[in-house]
């Protein structure tokens, strides 16, 4: 998998077609004040009338004349085909996954790219807010702090037993292409809870990773397949089974303490406040090889 450098590829899938909750999601996406970007977007599942509708949107708010390329399918398309088909015809030395329906600062690929190279770190993860399908202020806004928990549970990434939890996230997570990483990339696992994979083993040939303490994106947790947790767990369990290969006895233990971990986390984020870090820090993790 070629690249050019320098230059930030943005994939995107999307089955949203364009409302006024969403404008603002495709307009930050497009507007990424970084100058060197390529805007990758596979859109399925809507009719070819509001297909153009978007990209004429997309045109239109493209001040900084980034090149768009786009795919398109009146059918659904899995989010990991979807992904790995822009890859396939991705140059960017680096690569941001950015979802539909969550809005991205306008210099998180900027900012991502300039902690990258000072940490000389090939994954860059940022903290990201929490809204429910629209940004509305009426609507109250949480924080979702992957800086400490990354921190303080780098010992665990290694371990068998924590794989019922997807620590990382995906979207607006930058990667910066490696010959490793390339090849990886070019076969981006296609199956549900994809970007659970996906990061597993990635952080198993990468090693490191630089997480950012900077709010540089806001993930919709409304109405989406995954905010639906039975089924979420159903396919990280899944997942354990057909693509990681371990027995049922195994999933069946990691999917409880990846549970167990989920609820302990969203209780300390209720009673302890975990966002008072008041500088824009952030630090390259290195694991145990």
């Amino acid at each position: 998998m070629k690249f050019k450098k320098n230059l930030a590829s943005i994939i995107m899938p999307s089955c949203h077609k364009l409302t006024s909750k969403n404008k603002i999601c495709y307009e930050n996406s497009i507007k990424q004040n970084y100058g060197n970007v390529e805007f990758l977007i596979f859109v399925n599942g809507i009719d070819k009338k509001k297909y153009y509708k978007l990209l004429d949107f997309l045109e239109n708010k493209n001040i900084y004349n980034h090149k768009i390329k786009s795919l398109y399918s009146k059918s659904r398309v899995a989010i990991g085909k979807a992904r790995r088909e822009l890859l396939k015809i991705s140059n960017g030395e680096y690569i941001i996954f950015l979802d539909s329906d969550d809005i991205p600062s306008k210099s998180i690929i900027k900012d991502k790219v300039l902690i990258s190279k000072l940490n000389n770190s090939n994954i860059i993860f940022s903290n990201a807010k929490l809204h429910k399908n629209s940004p509305s202020k009426k609507r109250k806004i949480n924080n979702r702090n992957y800086f400490r928990y990354l921190i303080r549970f780098k010992k665990i990434f290694n371990h068998q037993i924590f794989e019922g939890i997807n620590l990382f996230p995906n979207s607006g997570t930058l990667i910066k292409k490696t010959r490793e990483i390339s090849k990886l990339l070019e076969f981006y696992p296609i199956c549900n809870h994809e970007d659970f994979i996906f990061y597993k083993k990635l952080i198993a040939i990468n090693k490191e990773f630089t997480i950012s303490n900077k709010y540089l994106i806001s993930y919709n947790v409304g109405n989406s397949s995954t905010s639906n947790k039975l089924k979420s767990r159903i396919w990280h369990f899944n997942c354990l089974i057909k693509e990681l290969n371990r027995n049922f006895i195994q999933a069946i233990i990691s999917i409880f303490i990846g549970s167990l971990i989920i609820i302990i986390l969203r209780i300390l984020y209720i009673f302890f406040n975990p966002n008072n870090i008041k500088k824009d820090i952030h630090k390259k993790i290195i694991l145990k090889k």
